[in-house]
């Protein structure tokens, strides 16, 4: 994605502190930067943008120590999310926390998830 959100909203997409990785709250954009309708895939995007910023500071899905997802419309299309989860997850089971909320930073979007992680080797 083009814009820099992190320099126009004044906040890092994660901070390392020791051997902790703080991860902000990841959305499912698409590449031009638009929600899909679909619930589903914004779950996989979501997940995936995770992935990477995890895979940019060693580590990955088993590092996870915590996960807090925020839904719009709980506990529309858990079931859904729940499959998502689980794939990204592949076996790891971090403390999770599900809130739902009535909004989240732009239109369209239904989740967005953070997470903390402690880096291997660190």
């Amino acid at each position: 994605m083009s814009k820099n959100w992190e320099e126009e909203y004044g906040y890092s997409d994660a901070v390392r502190s020791g051997d902790l990785l703080f991860c902000s709250g990841q959305v499912g954009l698409e590449a031009d930067g638009s929600a899909p309708s679909d619930p589903e895939r914004q779950y996989d995007l979501a997940f995936a943008t995770l992935g990477r910023l995890l895979a940019e500071h060693g580590a990955g899905p088993s590092d996870l120590v915590e996960l807090m997802s925020f839904h719009v419309d709980f506990p529309r299309h858990m079931t859904e999310f729940m499959a998502a989860k689980a794939r990204f997850q592949n076996g790891a089971r971090p403390a999770w926390t599900a809130v739902g909320v009535t909004a989240l930073g732009m239109p369209g979007i239904v989740v967005e998830v953070k997470a903390t992680a402690r880096i291997p080797g660190a």
